[in-house]
C-alpha cells in the first residue's frame, strides 16, 4: 500500500489557517529575518504536541543573542506521533516574512548536542496548500545548516511570494531529543559564507555536550581491553588497535582542553569522537572473542537471529561461542555466527555444517554467509539507523568469502525440526575455514520440544508477488520458461509462509502506465491448491484509477464491465471447484470522491456475487460506519498506523474481519521490515503484536518491487558479499516492497524474511496454546491463569507502537510460551 502524505500532523496542516488569501507581504532584501531575539518572535509558532512537546528561546544562537531550542517528547507519550513538527506560521511574529521571491535560497541553521542521528523533514506550503517537502539529516553533537533552493520549491508549484508556513519535524526517540534552530535568512548567492553561523554553533555544541565524559569512558574502556591482551602474534595485532585508539583518545581530549575551536576545527573532532564511540566497542567485541579461545587463529562467535551484525563499524552483541537454540517439531530456527579477524585478512573463509547429532528424527542445518548492501535511512524510518554497509541478504550462492581485517563476517546458521523429530538436544557442528589457518568449529545446541506446531499458518496473508518484474530483471521471454519460473517463486514464498496471492491481478508490472487488470487464471488457483493448499485467493483487482472521481455518471459503465469479467471468472472457479475461496479485492487506499464509488461499485459486486468476500484499504477508519460501507465490505484492512483496536473490535462483532498492513508510513515506533531496522521487527509483528491485536490477516503491497529503473547497474543479487546491488526500492526506502532479493539463479532469502517466517511460527504457537487451554476446560487455576498472560503477551507487547526490541527478553517468552504448551499437554 502507498502513503503519499506529508508527514505533518494535524496540528501543523490546521497551521496554515492562520493566513488569509490576499496577505502576502512584500518581499525583503537577503539577509537573516528570524533570528529569535525576544520571547515575542515565537508568538505564532506551534508545535505537534503543545502539551508534551515546547519551545523556548535560550542563549545558544548560531547568530545575535539567541536562538529557539525546540524538546520532543519520548515516543511513548500519550498522543505522540512518529515525528514532531515545529511550524513557523506566515501572518504572526513566527515567520515573519511571507515573501521570499526573488532571492536563491532560503536558509537557516540546525544542530543537537545530543548522540542522535536520524533523518528529519522540511515542508513548506503556500497560501494555496500547495506543498513542498525535503529531508534534512540531524547528525548527532554536528551543525546542519539547512538551505532550501527556492527554485526547487517553485518548481513542485509552491507560490513562494505567498508562504502560509514552513514546518520542520525531528522523529521521536525513546527519550527527549532537543534541536536546535535559528538564523532563519534569504539569500541572493549560492554558495554563500557560512563560517560565522557554524564558528557560533561549535561554540554552543562544545559548551552543551558531554565531550568530556563521553572521553573519558572511552578511556577507561581502552584500559580494559588492553590489560585483557597478552602477548602472542594475534595479541600483539590487536594490542596495536588498542594503542592506537589510545592514542586517538588522548589527541581527542588535548584538542577539547585546547578550548574554542572553529567548525571548521570541531567537525574533525566530534568525528573522531563518533568514531571512537564505534570502534572501541567493536575492537572490544574481537578482544572478547580472543579472550574465549586464546590459540584461535580468528575469533568465532555467535549472535541472536533477531539482530543485525554489521560488517563494518558497528559492534555487536554476542551471545557467545557456543549458542543454544530452541525449536519445536516441525519448525525452522535460526542463529548467527560471526567470524572476527584478528587484525589481519582472512582470506578464502568456508563454513560447512558437518554433522548433527542427537535424539532420532529429522533436524537439517545449513549455513551460509550474509551479504550486505550499502543503506541510507530516510525520514520515514523515524528512528536512528545506521547508514552503511548493512547485513541482510543470505547468500546460498557464495562458498568462500575474503574477510578484510577491518570487517566482521557474520553468517546464517538454519534450522529445521521435522514434524517427527524425537525431542530432545542435538548438537549441530559447523566448521569455519580460511586460507593458511586451523579449522575452528562451532557447536551449536539445539532443543527440541515435544510440541508439533501446524504447518499451515494460521495468520492469514495477502501479499503480492510480480511474476513479470522476475521475468524482466532475469530476461525470461520463453511462456514455458516464465511458468516455471513464478512456480519456483511461489514454492519460495509458500516456504517462508506466505500464500501465492496477488492483491493487482494483472500479468503486467502494476507500477507500469495503465495496467491490464485482469481476472485471476483458475489455472493458478489450481495449481497453488493442487501444490501449496488453497485457503483463498483473489479473483479480482477493482482498480479505483479507472474511475473519474469528478464524473460519477461514467462509473456505472465500468462496474458493468467489472462485474462482466468477474462473472466470467467465477463461472471457471465454480467449474474447478474453487469458487468458494475466491475474494476480490478494490480501491487501494481510495478517499474523498472514491468512497462514493467504492460503495457503489461494492453494491453491485455483493448484487451480483453475494458470497464472495470484498476485502479493501480504503480510508476508512471507521470501517464502514461513518461512510455507510458496513455490509458491503467483508474485510478491512487499515494501515496499521491508522489501526483502531475498539474500531477494529466493533468490526468483528458485526461478522466482519479486521487485519491490518505495514507500509512506507509505517516508521518507528510501529515495526516494519525496512532494511537496518531489527529484524525483531518483522518478527513481532507478524507472531505477538498480529495476535494481540486479533487481527485475522496482514497484507502488503509488495515482496518483490526490483523495478529495472531502479537497478540498472546490478539488476541481480549476484556479485560480492558487499553487494552493489541497490538497497533503496519505493521513493528510496531500503526494503519498502522488497522483502527478498533476486539471486543468481532464483529468490535469495534475507534476514528479514526469516524472521517474518519465525513470527509465523510464533502465531502458530500462540494458536496452538489457545487451542489447547480451550480444549481442557479443568486445568489447574494457576496453569490456566500462567497460559492466558502468555497469551496476552504484554511481557514482548503493549501495543502496534510499544514493544520489546530486546532479543533475549522475547527468547524467555517464547521459551515459556513453548514450555507451557508442553504442560498443558501431560493434564490429563
Amino acid at each position: 500500500m502507498r502513503k503519499f502524505g506529508l508527514l505533518l500532523t494535524a496540528t501543523i496542516l490546521a497551521a496554515g489557517s492562520l493566513v488569509q488569501a490576499g496577505t502576502a507581504q512584500a518581499a525583503v532584501p537577503a539577509g537573516v529575518f528570524q533570528d529569535f531575539e525576544t520571547d515575542a518572535d515565537l508568538t505564532g509558532a506551534t508545535v505537534t504536541l503543545p502539551q508534551a512537546d515546547k519551545i523556548e528561546r535560550t542563549a545558544d544562537p548560531t547568530h545575535g543573542a539567541s536562538g529557539v531550542k525546540f524538546s520532543i517528547a519520548p515516543a511513548g507519550t500519550p498522543g505522540a506521533t512518529a515525528s514532531s513538527g515545529l511550524t513557523l506560521n506566515a501572518g504572526t511574529p513566527s515567520l515573519p516574512v511571507s515573501d521570499w521571491s526573488g532571492h536563491t535560497l532560503l536558509g537557516f541553521d540546525f544542530f543537537t548536542e545530543q548522540d542522535y542521528s536520524v533523518v528529519g523533514r522540511i515542508t513548506v506550503r503556500d497560501q494555496a496548500n500547495k506543498a513542498y517537502g525535503v529531508n534534512y539529516n540531524i547528525n548527532a553533537r554536528s551543525w546542519t545548516p539547512v538551505d532550501l533552493r527556492l527554485s526547487a520549491i517553485t518548481a513542485a508549484g509552491v507560490d513562494i511570494s505567498r508562504i502560509a508556513y514552513i514546518g520542520i519535524s525531528i522523529p521521536r526517540a525513546g527519550t527527549t531529543v532537543v534541536g536546535h534552530y535559528d538564523a532563519f535568512r534569504l539569500v541572493d548567492t549560492d554558495p554563500y559564507d557560512k563560517s560565522a553561523y557554524g564558528d557560533l554553533a561549535a561554540a554552543q555544541l562544545l559548551r552543551l555536550a558531554d565531550f568530556n565524559g563521553v572521553l573519558t569512558k572511552l578511556a577507561s574502556q581502552i584500559a580494559t581491553m588492553d590489560r585483557q591482551l597478552g602477548h602472542t602474534p594475534a595479541d600483539e595485532r590487536l594490542r596495536a588497535q588498542v594503542d592506537s585508539a589510545e592514542a586517538q583518545c588522548a589527541e581527542l581530549r588535548q584538542t577539547l582542553a585546547a578550548g574554542p575551536m572553529t567548525y571548521a576545527q570541531y567537525a574533525p573532532f566530534n568525528a573522531g569522537v563518533t568514531a571512537l564511540q564505534r570502534s572501541v566497542p567493536r575492537l572490544a567485541n574481537t578482544i572478547q572473542a580472543r579472550l574465549h579461545d586464546k590459540h584461535a587463529d580468528f575469533g568465532l562467535e555467535s549472535a541472536d537471529s533477531m539482530a543485525l551484525v554489521y560488517p563494518k563499524d558497528l559492534p555487536f552483541s554476542s551471545t557467545g561461542p557456543s549458542p543454544l537454540v530452541s525449536l519445536t517439531r516441525g519448525e525452522y530456527e535460526n542463529v548467527q555466527a560471526v567470524v572476527l579477524p584478528f587484525a589481519e585478512e582472512l582470506n578464502g573463509v568456508q563454513a560447512k555444517v558437518t554433522s548433527v547429532s542427537g535424539p532420532a528424527g529429522a533436524l537439517t542445518a545449513s549455513v551460509a554467509p550474509v551479504g550486505s548492501l550499502n543503506v541510507t535511512p530516510t525520514n520515514q524510518y523515524h528512528r536512528p539507523t545506521y547508514a552503511g554497509w548493512t547485513p541482510d541478504p543470505i547468500r546460498d550462492d557464495l562458498s568462500s568469502v575474503d574477510v578484510p581485517a577491518d570487517t566482521i563476517q557474520p553468517y546464517w546458521i538454519r534450522l529445521k525440526a521435522s514434524p517427527d523429530a524425537r525431542p530432545g538436544v542435538y548438537k549441530v557442528k559447523v566448521d569455519f575455514s580460511a586460507d593458511g589457518k586451523h579449522t575452528r568449529t562451532m557447536t551449536v545446541s539445539a532443543t527440541v520440544w515435544p510440541v508439533t506446531i501446524p504447518d499451515r499458518p494460521k495468520l492469514n496473508t495477502t501479499f503480492q508477488f510480480t511474476p513479470a518484474i522476475v521475468n524482466d530483471i532475469y530476461g525470461i521471454t520463453d511462456p514455458a520458461e516464465q511458468e516455471a519460473t513464478k512456480h519456483t517463486y511461489w514454492s519460495f514464498l509458500n516456504d517462508y509462509k506466505i500464500e501465492p496471492d496477488q492483491l493487482y491481478t494483472c500479468p503486467c508490472i502494476p507500477s507500469s502506465p495503465g495496467p491490464v487488470i485482469v481476472p485471476t487464471p483458475v489455472e493458478d488457483v489450481l495449481y497453488i491448491r493442487d501444490h501449496y493448499g488453497l485457503r483463498d485467493f483473489n479473483a479480482f483487482y477493482l482498480w479505483a484509477g479507472m474511475l473519474n472521481p469528478s464524473k460519477p455518471e461514467t462509473w456505472q459503465a465500468q462496474i458493468d464491465t467489472w462485474i462482466s469479467q468477474l462473472r466470467t471468472a467465477m463461472d471457471s472457479y465454480k467449474a474447478a471447484g474453487v469458487d468458494k475461496y475466491a475474494y476480490v479485492y478494490g480501491f487501494d487506499e481510495a478517499n474523498g470522491p472514491l468512497l462514493q464509488a467504492a460503495k457503489q461499485t461494492f453494491a453491485a459486486v455483493k448484487a451480483a456475487f453475494p458470497d464472495v468476500p470484498i476485502m479493501t484499504t480504503l480510508r476508512d477508519n471507521s470501517m464502514g460506519v461513518d461512510t455507510g460501507l458496513a455490509g458491503l465490505v467483508d474485510i478491512w484492512a487499515p494501515q496499521q498506523d491508522l489501526y483502531n483496536q475498539t474500531v477494529a473490535e466493533r468490526t468483528r462483532a458485526r461478522g466482519d474481519q479486521a487485519w491490518w498492513y505495514p507500509d512506507i508510513a509505517t516508521g518507528s515506533p510501529l515495526p516494519n521490515w525496512f532494511n537496518g531496522y531489527p529484524p525483531i521487527d518483522s518478527r513481532t509483528l507478524m507472531g505477538p503484536m498480529s495476535y494481540k491485536a486479533g487481527v485475522e490477516g496482514v497484507l502488503y503491497y509488495a515482496t518483490n518491487r526490483w523495478l529495472r529503473s531502479d537497478h540498472a547497474n546490478q539488476l541481480l543479487v549476484n556479485d560480492g558479499i558487499l553487494s552493489a546491488w541497490k538497497a533503496a526500492t519505493f521513493n528510496g526506502t531500503a526494503g519498502d516492497g522488497s522483502m527478498f532479493y533476486p539471486g543468481p539463479t532464483g529468490p535469495m532469502a534475507s534476514i528479514r524474511l526469516e524472521n517474518f517466517r519465525d513470527g509465523m511460527e510464533d502465531y502458530n504457537l500462540l494458536w496452538l496454546l489457545s487451542h489447547d487451554v480451550a480444549a481442557k476446560p479443568h486445568l489447574p487455576p494457576a496453569l490456566k491463569a500462567h497460559a492466558a498472560k502468555l497469551l496476552a503477551a504484554d511481557d514482548v507487547v503493549t501495543d502496534q507502537r510499544n514493544f520489546t526490541e530486546d532479543p533475549v527478553r522475547y527468547r524467555h517468552w517464547r521459551t515459556d510460551v513453548i514450555a507451557t504448551i508442553t504442560a498443558v499437554g501431560l493434564v490429563h
